[in-house]
């Protein structure tokens, strides 16, 4: 490197620490100014500060930050008549202009699930692993499978039950009595069930009876018959293996609950009507 290039960088460093500076001692001075946050206009009741002021001017690229230096009052002006364009069309609530009414809704709409949603969905380890070593059936996907004979009432049940416990088949009670129509045909076999809450509300239940012993359950169809006969037990993968799906599914239930509070607290502050 040749001595001319040597001063050619140095006098650049110098008017780089030059310009940092100067910006440095222009964010400074507003700051001091802002600590009593003098308000500089207020429109329709929206008060804009030198806080914002600053704010505003901290996004800026250095070399405009040092511009604005000389032109601090202009640049206040220029964000006052930036707010009193904007508020122009809130007070006519977008008339006439549909397209940026869309616009601005979409901004306002993905902002709002950023901040109160997306950026919630923080999953700690350890709630990670506690729901993987408190849900490993689910994880290996275990399942059980099952029969089932379907009554209108308990009573039904009970008596079948007993003819069950004494020695008749399953399977013959199952095709002669059974409501279920599509499984009395096959011997009341309802097939593979998963260690997981479903819509008969009693599934997680099947994996602690005993296997080949009839047991019931009530249900919104009627009462049921259950009984067991074999289960299948994979080996349980090792956490890293299924981190990310637990993760995701943690997140998930997260995203639900931010979601139903953003939206309590919207439908607090508006009306609906549904014609």
């Amino acid at each position: 490197m040749n001595n001319g290039t040597v001063m050619n960088w140095k006098n650049a460093l110098g008017s780089l620490a030059v310009i940092l500076c100067a910006s440095t001692l222009l964010v400074y001075s507003i700051a001091a100014r802002a600590q009593e946050d003098r308000v500089v206009a207020i429109i329709n009741d929206y008060p804009i500060k030198e806080s914002a002021i600053a704010a505003e001017i901290v996004k800026l690229p250095l070399g405009d930050q040092v511009s604005i230096r000389s032109d601090l009052d202009k640049f206040a002006e220029s964000l006052i008549q930036e707010e009193v364009l904007f508020q122009s069309v809130l007070s006519t609530q977008f008339e006439d202009e549909d397209e940026l009414r869309n616009e601005v809704k979409t901004l306002v709409v993905n902002h709002l699930i950023n901040k109160y949603v997306t950026q919630k969905l923080i999953v700690p380890e350890a709630e990670v692993e506690q729901f993987y070593n408190e849900n490993t059936s689910v994880i290996r996907g275990e399942t059980v499978e099952v029969s089932h004979i379907l009554t209108e009432t308990r009573d039904e049940c009970v008596a079948l039950k007993e003819r069950i416990d004494a020695g008749e088949s399953f399977a013959e009670l199952a095709r002669q009595y059974s409501l279920h129509e599509r499984t009395a045909q096959n011997d009341g076999k309802l097939g593979s069930m998963m260690d997981h809450d479903g819509p008969l509300g009693f599934e997680r239940e099947l994996f602690k009876i005993p296997h080949n012993k009839a047991h019931i359950f009530e249900s919104e169809d009627g009462c049921h018959i259950m009984m067991v006969s074999d289960q299948n037990t994979p080996p349980l993968p090792p956490l890293e293996n299924v981190y990310a799906g637990i993760e995701n599914l943690l997140k998930r239930e997260l995203e639900i609950e931010a979601l139903q509070v953003l939206m309590e607290r919207a439908h607090s502050a508006v009306t609906v009507i549904r014609p």
